[in-house]
Formats: C-alpha cells, sequence, structure tokens
C-alpha cells in the first residue's frame, strides 16, 4: 500500500479538520472544500486536506519491525539456559508475586476505564471512544506482556553472569528490549492505524486519556506497593535484623572470597600448592552459608523484587507508552489545524517517531561490551547505540524534509530551522539523562563524596543529599527551557510539536535499558544468593551499578516527555479555546497577567505540592499496613517444615494480594486529586486560569520530579557504594556495612526510597493526566469564572467526599470482607476436622 501510495496509485484518504487559523487552502488539495473564500481557510470553519498515507504505512511498517524483533529477542532469551535450581526457584518465586499484582490490578484498572470511556463517549462520540479503548488497551498489553518477559529473563541472566560480561549485558539488554519496543510499537502502528480509520485527529486524543489512565495506576500504584513493602519490612524488627544480617552476609562473603582469590593468585606466584581440596571445601561451605540466607529470608524481603519490577518495567514502559502517544498525537492536532502546509506537518511528527522506532529495533540487538569494562564504560558505549538512532533519524527527517522544500511547500529557512529543532528535541532528554547520572552514579564524585562524609552523622547525609538533588536540576532545567524559547522563536506551535516528536524518537531503546535495570536488580540478588564465584559476583555488581543508571535514566527521559506533552496539551487547549471564539490564537494581546491567571499559577504549584504529600503518605500508610498484617497474621510467616520455595510461595502470596488490595485503596486519593485539580482551575478561575495552572505546574514538575529522583537515587547509590566495598578507610581496609557510615545512609535511603520510586515519577504521571483532562473537559470552562464557580463548588465538596469514603469507607468495607473471609476459613477447617475420623474409630472400624 506504502508503495502504491507513492506512485499515485492507493486509495485516497481525505481528512476534514477546524482549522485554528486564517491561511490559504492545503497547497496539495483537495480542490473541493466544505466552504471556499477566496482560496482562504477561515478560523473555527472547516477545511480538507490530504492524509499523508506515506508516512503511515512507514509507521506500520516500522511497528511491524519492532514486534518482529520483540518476537526474536522472547525466542533467543527463552532459549538460554536459566542455570541451577536454587536461582530458578528465587525467579519463580519472584515472578508469582508479580503475577499476583497484575492479575488484580488490570481488572481494576478497566472498572476506572469504564468510566472514563463513558465520559469520552458523551463528550466527543464514537470514533474517539474506540480510540481510547485501544489506547488503555494495548498499554495494558505492553506492560503486561513485558513484564512477563522481563521476569522469565532473570535466572538467565543470573547464569549468563558466569560466563561472561558481554553475554550478560547483551541478554540483558534483548530482554529489556521486549518491553520497550513493544510499548512503542504497539503505540506506534495503534496511532497509524486508528488515524487511518478515522481520518480526525481529535479523535486521536482518546488514544492518549486511554494510555494516560493505565499508566497513572501502573506507575502511581506500583511505586506505593514497591515502597510500601520495602519499608513495611523495614519497621518490623525481625525482618529488618533478616535484611542487615543479608547485606552483613553479602558483604562479608565478598570480602572472603577476594582473599580467597588474593592468596591463590599469591601462592601461584610463589610456586607453591593451590591446596585446591581445602579451597573447594571452603566454597562448598559458602554456598551452603548461601543458601540458607535464601532459605530464611522472610517472604516480605521478596516483595521487595517483585515492586522493583513492577515499577521499573510495567510502570516505565507503560509511561513511555503514554508519552509518545500524547505528544505524537498532539503533533499531529497541531500540524493538521494550525500550520499552512498540513500534509507536511502532520506526515514530519509521524516520519521522526517511525524512524526512531526503527533505529531502535535495531540497535537493542547488542552494544559493545568486553569483560574488562567498568559499569561506565558500558553506559557509554550503549550512549553510541542512541547515537545511531539519532543520525538515522536526521538522515530520514532531513530527507524528508528536502523533498518538501524542493517541492517549495517550505522556504530554506524553514528546512534548517526543522532541522535545528529535531536534533535539539533528540539531544536533550539525553543531556539530562547524563547531568543526572553524574549525580547519582557510584563511580561518579558525588554519590563518592556523600559516602565518605556520611561519618559526620545524619543531618550530614539528609542535607547533602538534599543540597545535589537540587543541583542536579539546573543543567536540565536550563536545556529544555532554553531549547522550547529557541524552537518557539523558530517556529511557533508548529516547531514546537516537531520538538516533542523528536524527544520521544528514542523511547524504544530508553525503555529497554530501563528494564534491563530491574531485570539486572533482581539478576543480582540471585547471583549474591546462590553463587560463591568472585568473577560472577563482580559482574553481578557492575551489572546491577549499570541497572540503577539505566533505571533512572528512564526516570529522568519520563520527566522530559512529561514537559514536552504538557507543554503541547497546554499550545492546543489555548488554540481550541480562542478558535471557538473566532480569534486568531497567535495574535492574543492583553495583559499577560490577571487575578485568573496569577491565581491559576499559585493553585498549579499547591495542587502539585498535595498530590506529592499525597503519595509520600500513602506510602507511609502501606507500609504500616504491611507491618501490622505481617504481625497479626501468622500465615505470612515462612513454613519452617517445607523446602524452599515451598516455605515461601504462600506466604508471598498473601503478601502479595494484600499489598495490591492495599495500593489500589491508596491510589484512590492521588487520582481523585489529579482528576480534580483541572475543574477546580477551569471553574474556578476560567480557561485563562486553567492554562496558567498547566504552566505553573508543568515548570515546577519539571524541576521538582528530577530534584526529589536524584536525592533519592544519590543516598541509594552511596550506601551500595558501602556494600560493594569500595569505600575505605585510611588504612585502605573496606567499611562494610556493620560501619554506622552505612546505618546513616540507611535513614537517607528510607527517606529517599518513596522519593525516588513514587513521589518523583509519579509526578509526571500527574500533570500528564490533569493536561489531558482538561484538554477533554475544556467545553466545560468559560473564559471567565463568573458563571461557573458554582460547579467549582460541587467539583470540591465531591472530592472531599470521595476522599473521605476512599480513606474509611474502603477500609470498612476490606475489613468487613476480610473478616468474613477468615470466618469462612475457620469455619470451612472445622468442617474439614470434624468430617475426619480419629485415629480410635479408625481401630474399632479395622477391628469390626
Amino acid at each position: 500500500m506504502g508503495l502504491l501510495t507513492y506512485t499515485g496509485g492507493g486509495i485516497m484518504r481525505i481528512s476534514e479538520e477546524i482549522s485554528f487559523i486564517r491561511d490559504q487552502l492545503p497547497p496539495y488539495g483537495p480542490a473541493e472544500q466544505p466552504l471556499t473564500n477566496q482560496g482562504l481557510r477561515e478560523i473555527n470553519e472547516p477545511f480538507r486536506y490530504h492524509l499523508p498515507q506515506l508516512p503511515l504505512y512507514f509507521a506500520l511498517s516500522s511497528a511491524s519491525l519492532g514486534l518482529f524483533m520483540v518476537c526474536l529477542f522472547t525466542t533467543l532469551m527463552l532459549l538460554e539456559l536459566q542455570g541451577h535450581r536454587r536461582s530458578v526457584d528465587i525467579s519463580w518465586l519472584i515472578s508469582k508475586g508479580v503475577s499476583v499484582y497484575m492479575s488484580r490490578t488490570l481488572p481494576c484498572i478497566t472498572v476506572f476505564l469504564f468510566g472514563g470511556g463513558w465520559y469520552v463517549y458523551v463528550a466527543s462520540g464514537f470514533g474517539t471512544l474506540i480510540c481510547f479503548i485501544a489506547g488503555a488497551t494495548l498499554n495494558m498489553v505492553s506492560a503486561k506482556v513485558g513484564v512477563n518477559t522481563c521476569m522469565a529473563s532473570t535466572a538467565r541472566m543470573a547464569y549468563a553472569m558466569g560466563e561472561g560480561l558481554e553475554v550478560s549485558v547483551t541478554l540483558g539488554m534483548r530482554s529489556g528490549a521486549i518491553g520497550g519496543l513493544l510499548s512503542t510499537s504497539l503505540g506506534l502502528g495503534g496511532m497509524a492505524l486508528m488515524w487511518l480509520l478515522t481520518l480526525d485527529t481529535t479523535s486521536l486524543s482518546g488514544f492518549g486519556s486511554g494510555a494516560s489512565l493505565v499508566s497513572f495506576y501502573l506507575r502511581v500504584g506500583g511505586g506505593i506497593f514497591s515502597k510500601g513493602a520495602e519499608i513495611g519490612a523495614d519497621l518490623v524488627g525481625e525482618m529488618s535484623e533478616k535484611k542487615l544480617d543479608e547485606e552483613r552476609q553479602v558483604y562479608e562473603l565478598q570480602q572472603r572470597m577476594a582473599e580467597m582469590e588474593a592468596l591463590r593468585l599469591e601462592r601461584r606466584k610463589k610456586g607453591l600448592d593451590e591446596l585446591e581440596e581445602d579451597m573447594m571445601d571452603k566454597l562448598r561451605m559458602m554456598e551452603e552459608e548461601m543458601q540458607d540466607i535464601a532459605s530464611s529470608l522472610h517472604p516480605i524481603d521478596y516483595l521487595d523484587a517483585v515492586g522493583e519490577n513492577i515499577c521499573d518495567v510495567s510502570g516505565t514502559c507503560a509511561d513511555l507508552f503514554e508519552s509518545m502517544v500524547l505528544i505524537l498525537s498532539l503533533s499531529l492536532i497541531i500540524g493538521a489545524r494550525g500550520s499552512a502546509v498540513p500534509y507536511f506537518f502532520t506526515s514530519l511528527p509521524v516520519w521522526i517517531v517511525a524512524a526512531g522506532n526503527l533505529a531502535c529495533a535495531c540497535v537493542a540487538h547488542r552494544s559493545h561490551v568486553r569483560n574488562h569494562f567498568t559499569s561506565r564504560q558500558v553506559r557509554w558505549y550503549m550512549r553510541l547505540n542512541l547515537l545511531f538512532v539519532i543520525v538515522f533519524v536526521q538522515l530520514v527527517q532531513i530527507l524528508v524534509s528536502y523533498f518538501e522544500y524542493s517541492a517549495q511547500g517550505i522556504s530554506f529557512e524553514d528546512f534548517w530551522q526543522l532541522t535545528v529543532i529535531s536534533i535539539m528535541g533528540q539531544v536533550a532528554p539525553e543531556i539530562c539523562v547524563v547531568s543526572g547520572e553524574i549525580f547519582t552514579g557510584i563511580e561518579y564524585w558525588p554519590v563518592r563524596t556523600l559516602a565518605q562524609n556520611a561519618h559526620l552523622g545524619v543531618v550530614q547525609v539528609v542535607l547533602q543529599g538534599l543540597g545535589q538533588g537540587f543541583m542536579s536540576t539546573i543543567l536540565p532545567a536550563a536545556v529544555v527551557i532554553v531549547m522550547t524559547m529557541l524552537t518557539w522563536g523558530f517556529q511557533g506551535p508548529s516547531g514546537l510539536a516537531i520538538l516533542a516528536a523528536s524527544s520521544v524518537s528514542g523511547t524504544g531503546f530508553q525503555g529497554g535499558i530501563a528494564s534491563f535495570g530491574a531485570i539486572a536488580t533482581n539478576a543480582q540478588k540471585i547471583v549474591h544468593l546462590t553463587t560463591y564465584h568472585s568473577m560472577t559476583r563482580h559482574r553481578a555488581n557492575l551489572c546491577a551499578q549499570l541497572g540503577d543508571c539505566t533505571a533512572h535514566a528512564g526516570n529522568t527521559i519520563s520527566v522530559v516527555n512529561a514537559f514536552s506533552a504538557v507543554f503541547n496539551v497546554n499550545l492546543t487547549l489555548l488554540a481550541e479555546t480562542f478558535t471557538r471564539r473566532g480569534i486568531d490564537y497567535q495574535a492574543v494581546a492583553g495583559s499577560p497577567l490577571s487575578e485568573w491567571s496569577q491565581a491559576g499559577l499559585v493553585l498549579g504549584v499547591a495542587m502539585s505540592f498535595v498530590f506529592t504529600a499525597n503519595t509520600t503518605m500513602s506510602c507511609l500508610e502501606t507500609s504500616k499496613s504491611f507491618m501490622r498484617f505481617c504481625q497479626d497474621a501468622p500465615e505470612t510467616n515462612r513454613q519452617a517444615e517445607l523446602p524452599f520455595p515451598s516455605s515461601h510461595y504462600k506466604a508471598l502470596k498473601i503478601l502479595s494480594s494484600y499489598g495490591t488490595v492495599t495500593s489500589m485503596r491508596m491510589v484512590f486519593n492521588p487520582l481523585i486529586n489529579t482528576l480534580v485539580c483541572p475543574m477546580l482551575g477551569g471553574f474556578f478561575l476560567g480557561t485563562r486560569g486553567l492554562m496558567f495552572l498547566l504552566s505553573g505546574s508543568n515548570v515546577l514538575i519539571l524541576c521538582f520530579s528530577s530534584f526529589l529522583m536524584n536525592a533519592g537515587q544519590s543516598w541509594f547509590s552511596a550506601r551500595r557504594f558501602i556494600l560493594y566495598g569500595l569505600l575505605k578507610d585510611e588504612h585502605g581496609k573496606s567499611i562494610g556495612p556493620d560501619s554506622q557510615q552505612f546505618r546513616d545512609l540507611g535513614v537517607g535511603e528510607m527517606i529517599g526510597g518513596p522519593f525516588e520510586d513514587t513521589s518523583g515519577p509519579a509526578l509526571n504521571n500527574f500533570i500528564k493526566l490533569v493536561g489531558v483532562f482538561a484538554l477533554v473537559t475544556s467545553d466545560l470552562y468559560d473564559p471567565t469564572p463568573e458563571e461557573t464557580w458554582i460547579y467549582g463548588c460541587v467539583a470540591a465538596v465531591a472530592s472531599i467526599a470521595s476522599i473521605f469514603l476512599s480513606r474509611y469507607g474502603l477500609s470498612l468495607v476490606l475489613t468487613c470482607i476480610t473478616a468474613f473471609l477468615r470466618q469462612r476459613q475457620v469455619q470451612r477447617e472445622h468442617m474439614e476436622a470434624a468430617a475426619e475420623p480419629d485415629e480410635e474409630e479408625l481401630a474399632a472400624l479395622a477391628d469390626d
């Protein structure tokens, strides 16, 4: 079909839109237009243009290649060996916890989608509803399949670490790419297909709306589940001691192995016997110790690994899926309705994103790695893969823009400006990632300084971590804001759409390496609990360091993408608001700050902080719920009479079910906070106040989210710096988990945990869902609030009542259900006991 379209033999597809601007009719036709006014199209009047079919077929081809590579990577991963029995048992145990969470969460999300779908149908019609269903479904499918395949690869990567660094990193990249490429390929292919079917860019906003709801629930709910379980385990004395024992024994085993290796090399240099039998006996004793650690851990300690996969795989991939489809749909709306050449300015974002997905599918196969590389070297060589993506996308963009320039559709000035904008869009996210890694990576000086200064006490640890978090936001904020200003000066709204589309062109690769982080972290846990080989453990530590960086990079990319998406949402909202009144939104003049706009800025900042408080408190409430549940429910303890992993399976399943239900309940408050935010702004402050609400909170969240994530990650990395034996005292001796520095950094890690994995990343989902909901409900608001403030009062009262119901009403309902189920279980056990004849009755029957 693409070839037929290129040769002029394809099926003609014509789209009809409402114009944002007064300009000439589309240069490529069609000749028949709804209204003709001397060859011009008018504001708020319909016009027609040819749908850019060739880039859409290219997008479908790119998505097909991405799905083919997903199948190939899955096959190659499943052919790898899983290793010995204990590794498989640990991986199986964690996968069961993930399955319990996903199987209970996705039906709950579906219930919310029914309510959202009904509103979309009433507000926007059947076409938008179909797009809404498609976006939500594809996002859930990508999250579910991605996390399942990543779980299947954990034991395989742990085994590959014994073979070599190159093998293990390649396997981890391919396995992570399954989730990343699946998300981008389904999103890109679904968007292209929906546009070919509906012929309406406005309907595509429904695709992003469905994806936003799914992404919000997976990211926020998964973060609350993960951090609640981790902090809850620390709040219980027995589990905290077990966790400390695990870290201490892992450190001691690592030091003993290093000493044995050094002794072996020294004896070899002196020409002495290596005493292989004695060494093997010691290694066998160490293996038995490690097996004891794995089987003696409390089941809730494995729940942290469950949450790691939910946050870094399903949550990150769903978030990147949402950002990509939101940015692409808004770019198409702006390009179609707000540009003089709609065919070109709707096709260019599709070419850029499709070319990026195609390149990501190629480079995800492997990266240049050698066994002697450090984690920093591996990470920089991964950037060469991303450089290939940037070069390939630029070649496609320059070629497409040059053809348009040759056809005199754009000027030479437009040509070089679009090239500069596209390059800035691709480079900006990676600049932000590098800045974040400098402040959070183990091999960089800020984290090393934080670990070295930890001996000064908890106050020093907390203040220095917060200070480094603040410092880390300077460069990303400056880069993003400067590039946005340059783009606006070059091409205005159309340029911002191209900038945003370029920023998501590498999403497939970025999502893949973010998933690599969860795989590497869980594989390291398995290695430390099962393997005594020193090089294998060294490679596990190196991959875990690399995985921390790549997982954090995925969160940083989400920050930049969220800013770009919401900026385009605000621009589209501005255009639609003034277009309905017959005004050219680009020529709007007047006082930039009225009382409504100033109030909107303040309200946006206040609601962002309220959301942060909601998510943080939800983590703490979940952790306390876990603590009480573990103390009151004996069934959450391991069954010592059973062998591992059967001894932990039932308890972990119970804990996963409880945590899932608790996180479902806790996510209601942040969700209500998010949905009521645009309604309060629109009803109380009017459209102008709503737009300033989005603008103010968007800039705040760009900085605040980066601060929270980088501060939390810096404490985590500094503690790992000590755990790996990298911090030395004045005599050159390693400082381990028994040190005061390690304990003080543990306080920082507990503070930063909810910031890094929950509140920080969740802010991006908050602002995107606020923007989408503001765009969907824009018809409800007037320019000024004189006639709508009463509806704002109703929305405020309804939100407070909903929060009260979710906090107390649902708790009461869940308590009653739990008590009822426990009572039924007790009655069932009594009935089974009564039905079983005792030994005396059996003996009497036997005598008869």
